[in-house]
């Protein structure tokens, strides 16, 4: 009698349907090609399983976005290859009838490729992950911080939250301590004395207040003084002054913020080697 052994077949590992190459630079030279190789891959992993698990599973999405984000910022560890990746990504997403502007941040480019979204839920993403590097949250550590902040949505609002109109009143907020600080200093333009006047002060106020006609050209009637002076006014008056303070400086910074944006090109031209800032635009990677 034959006796016969049966040998099990050699195990054969295939990789998951929607396993995606880890964003590791250790593991090969970071190169525009491999920046491409990794955000397509991602792209096909995104597609496979968007209109399912995505479409149900906060942690598949969480997980998209930390790949997103560690590729991102692998890539702007050298600006000549994120230079690169993103020229490409932005040549393929014309492609798919997407437009990239000047103006665009490469992030958002990265995210846009990936996901292949609307304008609206790439901003959406785009500002989830910029809300992240603000905080300097490590990209293992996102899924995390999304949770932590209620979700994508509330992530976005938190950066939003910095939004012209909270910048504006700590402009002001600022702008009125300098106000203040320069009258208590500053050297009188005029003394005039005004007949029958006197004036009060309550809550702190320290300036008083005249009525005056204004002729024009820098040119005023004085009246009469306030005979009362609040707190509420002193601040009222501080804070138009203030006001007034902003516009001058805004104007006054509008050159030197042209400048700063040209050397900021500059400086990534001359340092390739180094990490790009987050929120570079296409037009500065175009010039560096």
């Amino acid at each position: 009698m034959q006796n016969t052994t049966n040998q099990a077949p050699a195990s054969t590992t295939t990789p998951a349907a929607n396993s995606v190459p880890k964003n590791d630079a250790a593991q090969q030279p970071l190169t525009p090609a491999t920046v491409i190789d990794r955000a397509d891959a991602l792209f096909k992993d995104r597609e496979r399983f968007e209109g399912a698990e995505l479409a149900r599973s906060n942690k598949a999405l969480y997980k998209l976005l930390t790949q997103v984000y560690e590729l991102f910022e692998a890539a702007r560890a050298d600006i000549k290859c994120l230079k690169a990746a993103v020229k490409t990504m932005s040549e393929k997403l014309k492609e798919r009838g997407v437009k990239i502007q000047s103006n665009t941040p490469a992030l958002t480019v990265f995210v846009r490729y990936v996901f292949n979204s609307d304008r609206k839920r790439a901003y959406a993403y785009t500002q989830t992950l910029m809300a992240a590097i603000q905080q300097e949250v490590q990209p293992t550590k996102l899924a995390n911080f999304i949770e932590s902040q209620n979700g994508v949505e509330e992530c976005r609002k938190q950066l939003v939250k910095k939004d012209e109109a909270v910048q504006k009143a700590a402009e002001i907020k600022a702008a009125s301590t300098d106000v203040c600080d320069t009258l208590k200093s500053m050297r009188a333009v005029a003394t005039v004395t005004l007949p029958k006047s006197s004036v009060s002060f309550s809550d702190g106020a320290e300036f008083a207040f005249i009525v005056a006609r204004s002729l024009g050209n820098g040119q005023f009637e004085l009246l009469r003084a306030v005979p009362h002076s609040t707190k509420a006014m002193h601040s009222s008056a501080v804070k138009e002054l203030a006001k007034d303070l902003i516009v001058q400086r805004n104007a006054a910074d509008k050159e030197s913020k042209d400048e700063a944006v040209e050397d900021s090109i500059n400086e990534a031209a001359n340092g390739a080697s180094r990490k790009v800032k987050s929120g570079v635009t296409m037009k500065e990677l175009q010039a560096a």
